[in-house]
């Protein structure tokens, strides 16, 4: 009896930690509490799988309730999320959810973070938008790819090195060609005597420079002292009153000048109008001879003359007429000239592709065709 009892205890003590296992675990998951559930898309999930932890700031607020397959190749991988009923008010439609590791080596799960005060709750089988996971492998490949790019650098900055070394190239022949060394030498002399020469020069400018100072100091100094003719202009008043006299003067033989320029400018245009007016009437009555010439009347007169001849632009018009004749002739026989050579091409490319299959047909046989041939296992070569 006090066996079945030893037994019966430990069995109902099996059940109390079965359950108490299962009501716990159901906590952490989240299994027995009011969920909602939303809906993000994503590019990658990066092993994301069903029942990872959701967490908001780091609390967790629900589970990955399950990771569908895209619909086709490029679209988005769609998982859907069970989120705890209290943390619904935290949520807003602008709110983000990203695939991330719990630590650096730990499992993925996915945190949800952001949303606008001013927005409403997100409602059942609400979108939240979907941030892509950290690609770890992209940035190794990124990583190998520099350093397989340094390597190479390296590999070039020792063959560099070694030229160098070796006396190749200008940096190696600088380090170690003794002529060209010596010739850096002798510039280096050269440029300092320059610099020297060009020293002793500055010091000539500034002595040349100290002169004039001194030579201003003195105009002004005479300037002051009311000598010369710049000194009396500045400090006499007679001379100032004498030059503002003369330079009005000046200024009304100006307009006088400007109104003789007008009034000659004026006679020039008439006379302009009038050669003008010459030159019309000269075309005009040259016209007039020219048609008494053509009349009836005066005809014969012109022709006892010995007047009658064609006008200027008659002879203009009929050199035109001739030059365009002979113009349109040419253009004639240029294009008998292009057909004539459009046939002899033809011809040609008629006489070449003939001489192609002849030489196709019978071209001497090569040693290893001729073999091929005695043995009965190759080809006719003109087949």
């Amino acid at each position: 009896m006090a066996r079945q009892a030893r037994l019966g205890l430990l069995v109902i003590v099996g059940l109390v930690a079965l359950v108490a296992g299962i009501f716990i675990i159901g906590s952490q998951k989240n299994l027995f509490a009011d969920t909602f559930t939303v809906q993000a898309d994503f590019n990658d999930v990066a092993g994301l799988q069903r029942g990872a932890d959701v967490f908001y700031n780091g609390i967790s607020v629900g589970r990955v309730e399950a990771v569908q397959l895209p619909d086709g190749p490029g679209d988005p991988i769609s998982v859907r999320l069970a989120i705890k009923e209290d943390a619904r008010q935290l949520l807003r439609e602008d709110s983000r959810a990203a695939i991330q590791t719990d630590g650096l080596v730990g499992n993925v799960i996915v945190s949800l973070s952001g949303g606008t005060q001013g927005l409403p709750p997100i409602e059942e089988g609400g979108s939240l938008q979907g941030v892509d996971p950290f690609a770890l492998s992209e940035v190794t490949d990124r990583l190998f790819d520099s350093v397989s790019r340094f390597d190479s650098v390296t590999v070039a900055l020792a063959g560099i090195m070694n030229d160098t070394r070796s006396g190749e190239g200008t940096l190696g022949k600088f380090l170690y060609d003794d002529a060209l060394y010596n010739e850096t030498v002798l510039t280096t002399q050269d440029f300092r005597l320059a610099l020297g020469t060009f020293a002793q020069r500055a010091d000539n400018l500034v002595v040349i420079a100290e002169d004039a100072s001194r030579g201003v100091e003195q105009i002004l100094g005479k300037v002051n002292n009311g000598d010369g003719t710049v000194a009396r202009f500045l400090n006499e008043d007679e001379v100032y009153t004498t030059f503002l006299a003369t330079a009005e003067q000046l200024q009304g033989a100006a307009a006088q000048f400007q109104t003789v320029s007008a009034d000659v400018r004026a006679i020039t245009d008439r006379f302009e109008q009038a050669a003008g007016w010459g030159a019309l009437g000269a075309f005009r009555f040259s016209e007039l001879m020219e048609a008494g010439k053509h009349n009836f009347l005066f005809k014969s007169y012109f022709e006892d003359r010995g007047y009658l001849e064609m006008a200027p632009f008659e002879i203009r018009e009929q050199a035109i007429s001739e030059t365009l004749e002979d113009l349109e002739e040419r253009e004639r026989e240029v294009y008998r000239s292009e057909q004539e050579v459009e046939v002899l091409r033809q011809e040609i490319e008629r006489l070449r592709e003939e001489l192609r299959q002849t030489n196709a047909t019978s071209r001497p046989l090569l040693p290893g065709e001729a073999a091929a041939r005695a043995s009965g296992g190759g080809p006719d070569p003109g087949e």
